[in-house]
Formats: structure tokens, C-alpha cells, sequence
């Protein structure tokens, strides 16, 4: 309880410092300092600036992922669902725009698909969980293929979304939802020519 709450500290100074100085211009001197733990704790915590980032944006994720469980209408189809889901995202991610690419970065520097699966990582917010909920629910009522694992299509659905995102982020002139819009269609309708199958 002890090492979750100075994580928790941690992770909050930090995030004050991002939000005022910027994330490039703060060191993790600076983050030791305002979290007032010394260098060392805070290596033994988060071993990069972008570990604290990561953890910080997760539970900002988590928190807001919280909240939208009453929204979801299981009796709505899969691409209902999910473009409410992904306008919420757009909007996070809009509020977020200059620490996404850092995340992003981390993230998959430090991929790890054992670390899932030995459920390390509960607190993450990780979206893929409630992708799943929904292709399950789609795939009960016919919508989805059912013979695909339900996990298998949700990860093909988030990187998906991390490669709509991706542009986002390199491109700003691109409107993040029309991107999630096509994400949706391109995974329900597939890229075959009407038609064509």
C-alpha cells in the first residue's frame, strides 16, 4: 500500500510538471525533487521519464475508461459501440495530444506479451479488454465472424486504432475522428470492393 501511494505521488508531481513546463523540458531531477524522494527512489519506481508518463497517462485512461461503462448499450451493434467509444478517445486523445507520442514510443520499446498475460498489468486501462467485450457481444448476435478468438480480432482492432492515432499524431491537419471513423468501417466492412468477397 506504501510503494502504491508514493507511485501515486510520483506520478502526480510529475504530471504538474509536464502540464506546466511541458514533457520535454522536465528532467527527472526535476520530478524527484517535486515528488520530494531522491533520485535513487525514484529510479527504483519509474527507471525513465517515460515510465512515469506511461503510468500517469494509464491511470488518467483508466479513470475515464471508468466512467464510461454506463454508456455502452449491449443491445447496439459493434459499430455503434465502438464509434462512441473512439469519439470519447478523440477527445482524450485531443487533450493529450503532446504526451501521445513519447507514450506511444515507450510503449512499444518495452512490449512485452507475457506481461498480459501473467495479469502484471490490471491497472493499465488497457482498451483491449473492452474491445473484447464488444466483439464477444458481436459475435453472440452474428454480427461478427465467431469463429475468430474474440482476444485475436480486439488486437487487431487496437493496432488498428494505434495506427489511425499514429497518423493523427504525425499529421495534425487529419481530424482524429473522421480517422477512428474509417477504423471502425475498415474492421466491420473489411477493404474488399462491394461485392466482392
Amino acid at each position: 500500500m506504501k510503494k502504491a501511494r508514493l507511485r501515486e505521488r510520483i506520478a502526480a508531481a510529475a504530471a504538474e510538471l509536464f502540464q506546466a513546463q511541458g514533457y520535454t523540458a522536465v528532467t527527472m531531477e526535476q520530478i524527484a525533487a517535486a515528488a520530494e524522494v531522491s533520485k535513487r527512489t525514484l529510479y527504483k519506481y519509474f527507471p525513465a521519464r517515460e515510465a512515469v508518463l506511461a503510468y500517469w497517462l494509464e491511470g488518467e485512461l483508466a479513470r475515464d475508461l471508468a466512467g464510461l461503462g454506463f454508456r455502452f448499450d449491449l443491445n447496439a451493434p459493434f459499430h455503434v459501440n465502438a464509434s462512441a467509444l473512439l469519439a470519447e478517445s478523440a477527445a482524450w486523445c485531443e487533450r493529450h495530444p503532446d504526451y501521445l507520442l513519447p507514450y506511444i514510443r515507450y510503449k512499444f520499446a518495452n512490449f512485452d506479451p507475457n506481461v498480459e498475460k501473467a495479469g502484471k498489468h490490471a491497472d493499465s486501462g488497457d482498451m483491449v479488454q473492452v474491445w473484447t467485450l464488444l466483439i464477444v457481444t458481436a459475435q453472440q448476435r452474428g454480427e461478427l465472424d465467431p469463429t475468430r478468438p474474440a482476444e485475436q480480432l480486439a488486437v487487431y482492432f487496437h493496432y488498428l486504432y494505434f495506427g489511425a492515432l499514429m497518423r493523427w499524431i504525425t499529421d495534425r491537419r487529419l481530424n482524429l475522428q473522421q480517422e477512428f471513423t474509417a477504423v471502425v468501417q475498415l474492421f466491420v466492412n473489411g477493404a474488399c470492393a462491394t461485392g466482392r468477397q
